[in-house]
């Protein structure tokens, strides 16, 4: 769950914010006059964003696991109809 709160209204709620973010895993976007200019999130989030670009792959990884086989099955089937094309050469 996202909110959107004013500084001082954080500042008045900061130990909830705070229980909100270890236990419901909230982020909060701060604005001050209107504009937003802050995030507050879970340490684990900032911890996984500071791993770095290259960490996004092998962080989705899990999520992706199982999909080997229909992926493979795609490309054969791209393939398949990319033979059966005949309006342009393609090579292989």
């Amino acid at each position: 769950m996202n909110e959107t709160i004013t500084i001082t209204k954080a500042k008045a709620r900061l130990s909830e914010i705070i229980n909100r973010l270890v236990y419901q895993k909230s982020k909060i976007v701060l604005t001050k006059n209107g504009k937003r200019v802050a995030v507050i999130l879970p340490f684990e989030t900032y911890q996984n964003l500071q791993k770095g670009p290259g960490q996004g792959l092998i962080l989705a990884k899990k999520s992706l696991s199982g999909l080997d086989r229909e992926i493979d099955e795609m490309c054969d089937l791209i393939y398949r109809e990319r033979e059966k094309e005949r309006s342009r050469e393609v090579s292989f």
